[in-house]
Parts: C-alpha cells; structure tokens; sequence
C-alpha cells in the first residue's frame, strides 16, 4: 500500500524532468541564439541577446559592435541558414549538427520546445476549461443534463481523436484561421480533449453530492454552487489531475503529428514535428537529424506520463506502489 504524503519516485522523476525541458523552452531565446549576452560597441557595453528577449525582436548586433565578449551557450540562431555548414556531424561547433540548410539543431530542438511544451500545457488548460464545469455540472445536477453531456462525450469519443482534429483544421473558419498557430492547435486539441476530464468529474461529483459533507452543508442553508465549488470540486480533482498530466503528454505527441504531416506549426518555425518532417529526406546521410528530435520528444511524453503516474500513487490511497 502507498504511503500517504510520500512523493512517488515516479512524480519526482517526471517533475524534474520536465523542469529542466520547461528551463530549456523558456530560456531559449537566451540559450540559443546568435546575439551575444554582453557586447562592447561605441557606447560602451551592450547586452544585445537580453534586449531582443525583453522587446519581442529578433534582433541584431548594433552598429560598431566590436567582437562579443560573452556569446550565448548555443550561438545560432534557429533560423539561421548557412550553406556553408550543411550537414554537418556533432560537433563542438554544433552541439548536434546541422541540418540541409546549414541551420543549427541544438538551437532548433531547444526552440521547439517552447512551441511543443506551449501547446502541450495550453491544450490540457482548454481542455479543463470545457471539461471541468460541464462533469461539474452533469453529475451535480443529474437528470436530463446528465444525458446531454454523457451523450456528447460518447459522441466526440466515437471519432478518432486524430481523425477528428484533422477534420476540424480542414474546415477551420476565418477567426480560427486567423490564430497563431500554436493557440489554433492548442485550442484544437483542447476541444477534442475534454471528454475524460468531464467524465471523471462527473464520477466524483456522483458519487460525492449524497456524501455526509454535502449534507451538512446542506442543512446549514448551502447554496447548490457554494456546495459543488468549495465541497465537492475540491474533494473530487484529484482523478483530473491525473489526466490533464496524461492530456499535456497526449497533447505534445498529437502537435508532433500534426507538424510532421504538415497540419501543425507551419515552417520556419521550429517545432520536434517540423524538425522530425525535415529529416525524412536526409536520413540515410544525416541521422542526427530525426535522432535528436525525437528523443526530445520521447522525453517529453515521458515525462508528463511519469508525473501523472506519480499523481495518481499520491493521490489514491488504493494505489499501490510496486
């Protein structure tokens, strides 16, 4: 049996892990580009990699600026294409090589992860967004909006869930078009995401509203809202903890999908789809180039599925740890 209050080795194995792959994202624009962090130029020194982080810019070295004198880890720009370094092997030039255009990998992969992470994390958000009021609401309530919402979830469930996205992008409206397309995808796969969340909730708001806490508050004049949100929604996240963790991981492997089949994260920007997609005619002579993105990938599901491992050791008492 688990003991209660222990962290899982499992949670701490993912949380660190996706920690450090949430460093990397964030800090990319410092991490990987061709800005030095500290440059002298006419006017004394200069931080030129900070300024074009702050303002949003890409950026370039200002005028006079003499040679850098602190360059960023990774000192390439993602984007940045040179035909004279193409396909080039590992190295201590380029960390994991260069792709057919001369672009830098490591400056791609840690990039990619913020397009990967960011539709992964905002995905699971819209899908509790959907998924938490309406199971909230059909096992509270029961009756007929019971039937809706189990009725809805049984029907988006009988579609394949990629089958369904692809499906919704190709008949995408104007507003929806008109989104950048990491809140397109991640709204997307929030939309065709929320039906496990709603019905575990639904579950535990069932099993919940006869429970002896919902009665006494009941008697002392609760009203149904104060009771669902301070009593019951309270008691009764911990299973949707566990699949938004499962969602973030599904969400990641789904954008890669989408990017390799050209559906996703349009080029030039790097994402681990993109990224695996541009390999594909290069791989018999450049193996880094489908190597490294998908182990960053593999290690990014892993990690979500880890943390939602460990969330649901700690969270159910019935759960055994092996």
């Amino acid at each position: 049996m688990a003991d209660r209050g222990k962290i899982p080795s499992s949670l701490r194995a993912g949380a660190v892990l996706l920690l450090v792959l949430a460093a990397l994202a964030l800090g990319a624009p410092l991490l990987a580009t061709d800005l030095p962090w500290i440059a002298r130029d006419a006017d004394g020194l200069s931080f030129p990699a900070f300024s074009a982080m702050l303002t949003a810019t890409s950026g370039t070295l200002p005028d006079g600026a003499e040679s850098p004198i602190l360059a960023a880890p990774i000192p390439h720009g993602p984007n940045r294409v040179d035909l004279r370094s193409t396909l080039v092997p590992p190295m201590s030039g380029h960390w994991l090589g260069t792709d057919d255009l001369g672009r830098d990998l490591a400056a791609r992969v840690v990039h990619g992860a913020r397009v990967s992470l960011g539709v992964g994390f905002l995905s699971a958000a819209f899908a509790l967004l959907v998924g938490v009021p309406l199971g909230a609401w059909a096992g509270y309530r029961r009756g007929w909006a019971d039937f809706v919402v189990s009725r809805a979830v049984e029907t988006v469930l009988s579609f394949p869930t990629l089958l369904l996205v692809l499906a919704i992008l190709a008949v995408a409206s104007g507003w929806l078009a008109r989104l950048s397309d990491v809140t397109r995808l991640a709204l997307v796969l929030g939309l065709t995401g929320w039906m496990p969340i709603a019905r575990y909730l639904r579950a535990e708001f069932l099993k919940l509203r006869e429970s002896d806490m919902v009665s006494a508050a009941r008697a002392v004049g609760g009203s149904d809202l104060r009771i669902a949100w301070r009593h019951i929604l309270p008691s009764a996240m911990a299973p949707v903890l566990v699949t938004a963790a499962f969602a973030v991981g599904a969400a990641i492997g789904m954008e890669a999908a989408l990017s390799f089949l050209g559906l996703g994260v349009r080029p030039p920007h790097a994402t681990w789809g993109v990224l695996l997609a541009d390999s594909r005619e290069q791989i018999d002579r450049a193996w880094w180039l489908a190597l490294f993105p998908g182990v960053a990938l593999f290690g990014a599901v892993l990690a979500c599925n880890l943390v939602g491992e460990g969330l649901r050791d700690l969270l159910d008492p019935r759960s055994g740890r092996r």
